[in-house]
Formats: C-alpha cells, sequence, structure tokens
C-alpha cells in the first residue's frame, strides 16, 4: 500500500503491483546432457517478469522504491556461467537468487529457451518455465 499526500493536504491510499519484464536476453553458454553441448555451448534466451510494488519508485523516481534491473540482468548472467546438464537446473539456481537478493518481489515467470537443441529434426527451441 502507498499513501500519498495531495497538493490539498489530503491523504491517498492506493495499491500498485506492476511487472518488470527483462525480454529476450541472448546468452551463450554451455548447459546440455551431450558432451558437445558443454564443449561447444550454444544460443539461450531468458524472460524474467517479475511482480514487484514500486509505487513509491513512480512517485518519488528513486531506485530504491523498485527493483533494480541490471542487477537482475547480472544475477541471470553469472548464473548462465555456470555449466549445467538441465536447463530446468539453471533456471532453479536463477529464480532462487532473484527471490533471495529481492525478497519484495510478489511472484513472476522466468524462462528460458535453449536454440537450436540437439534433437532429431528441426525445433526452433525447447523452453523451460518456471512460476516464482
Amino acid at each position: 500500500m502507498t499513501i500519498v499526500v495531495t497538493s490539498s493536504g489530503a491523504e491517498r491510499k492506493f495499491y500498485v503491483m506492476s511487472t518488470i519484464c527483462l525480454n529476450n536476453m541472448e546468452v551463450y553458454a554451455y548447459h546440455g546432457v551431450f558432451e558437445v553441448e558443454q564443449k561447444v555451448g550454444q544460443w539461450y534466451t531468458v524472460n524474467l517478469e517479475i511482480d514487484v510494488d514500486f509505487s513509491e519508485a513512480a512517485i518519488n523516481d528513486d531506485l530504491k522504491g523498485t527493483i533494480d534491473y541490471s542487477k537482475l540482468n547480472e544475477i541471470i548472467r553469472k548464473e548462465m556461467t555456470v555449466k549445467s546438464r538441465l536447463i530446468e537446473h539453471v533456471a532453479h539456481r536463477i529464480a532462487n537468487c532473484v527471490l533471495e537478493t529481492f525478497p519484495n518481489i510478489e511472484g513472476g515467470t522466468l524462462s528460458i529457451a535453449k536454440k537450436n537443441p540437439p534433437v532429431q529434426g528441426e525445433m526452433e527451441s525447447v523452453e523451460v518455465v518456471i512460476e516464482l
């Protein structure tokens, strides 16, 4: 809840839940069950949406009242550098780190898509999605 004092001195209460989205982050990483995936690597697309009350930042134009999305970017890129066999594991690590770093996040969605996975036939990507 946010309380705003209007220019007349009256208090106005309102609730704001908003979403911050990091869209289509392209990351080259070395995840996979097959040895070649861990040696050669491949491209991944990461999307993160977080639900957070950033009304304080909207009112005061102050970064302290919201989530610094550059920090979210750092967390994602750092965790993507840790080799893993499964993108499910990578997604779990990212989600945990984001929620531990920013306990005021109310929810959200994280997705990681592996482009051109090594499967028979053509496939643009395979994706895992975690609800925060």
